[in-house]
């Protein structure tokens, strides 16, 4: 997509690790490599054709454009802003990034202006920001077990956070995929608090700057907050009891580190929710399903991006 030149000659050569996956319309990936500069010019434009916008997180090292000030070049959680339909130069120390290509055609019926993103820096301390950073690295890390209908289902919701971030406010047509992230954010805080005896209400309600009304609101689908706290929990109790490194745990230890320390209410809700006793899914060692994507060609990645119109 650009023409690169190193900034200078690495000790130990060039070298750089790409991931990437093809979701739906979207191609979403993580890159490393060493500092290079980056140019686009109206030549390569219109040799290659490609008018997708592309939307960077630099988590390690920066970007900005070669000619701007220090405001100019991104900060950990900015988010970088390359339209591939206009020239530009930028330069980039060691790096490592995430990504997403997006056709111009699925993302610009959605934003204000257009035309007036390239190589713009939206600061990380916004909130949508963080949602949209947030939203794309969970969505890499579950990508190797997404199946295609649940990669083209998030397709949508994607579009319209990218959207909102970038607008800088929710518009109407964007306010479900704001919403469906907050879901998402909020449920892998839930997640990784599964077994914080303080974890309620009022501490996600917090620790996300809302109400515990909006918080109950988000939850009503899952007929309640706390019904889905207390199926997550009987879910990794579940996961926990059928993992064979776990064995060495009684079921009650298990039961403990997620909040259930009463035996015979944590046995009724457990049969009553997972269909069987704890007893039964240890001696079955159930395990959960989960085939990985397989591997593609190095040269998969640009015919993706070249495919996408």
């Amino acid at each position: 997509m650009f023409d690169i030149r190193l900034h200078q000659a690495p000790e130990n050569g060039f070298r750089a690790t790409v991931e990437g996956f093809q979701l739906g319309e979207l191609v979403l990936g993580s890159c490393r490599t060493v500092a290079q500069t980056f140019d686009r010019s109206a030549r390569r434009i219109s040799r290659d054709g490609l008018d997708h916008l592309l939307l960077q997180f630099y988590t390690e090292g920066s970007c900005g454009r070669r000619d701007g000030g220090a405001g100019e070049r991104t900060r950990p959680g900015d988010l970088w802003i390359s339209d591939l339909a206009q020239p530009q130069a930028a330069a980039a120390t060691d790096f490592r990034n995430l990504n997403l290509v997006v056709p111009r055609r699925l993302l610009t019926p959605l934003l204000a202006t257009a035309d007036n993103h390239n190589m713009r820096v939206v600061s990380g301390s916004d909130p949508l920001v963080r949602l949209l950073h947030g939203h794309l690295e969970a969505l890499f890390q579950s990508a190797p077990q997404l199946q295609p209908q649940d990669a083209e289902a998030l397709v949508a919701p994607t579009l319209q956070l990218a959207a909102t971030a970038i607008n800088g406010s929710v518009r109407e047509e964007g306010r479900q995929g704001v919403v469906s992230s907050l879901l998402g954010a909020i449920s892998r805080h839930i997640e990784l608090h599964l077994g914080d005896p303080g974890l309620s209400a009022d501490s996600v309600a917090a620790a996300f700057g809302i109400s515990r009304r909006k918080l109950y609101y988000l939850f009503e689908p899952f007929d309640g907050f706390a019904s889905y706290v207390l199926q997550q929990r009987l879910q990794a109790c579940r996961n926990a009891l059928a993992d064979p490194a776990q064995r060495h745990r009684n079921v009650a230890q298990i039961a403990e580190a997620y909040g259930f320390t009463n035996s015979k209410s944590f046995s009724r809700a457990f049969r009553r929710h997972i269909g069987m006793t704890a007893r039964e899914v240890r001696s079955l060692a159930a395990h959960g399903e989960g085939h990985p994507a397989p591997h593609a060609r190095a040269d998969d990645w640009w015919s993706w991006i070249q495919r996408l119109r």
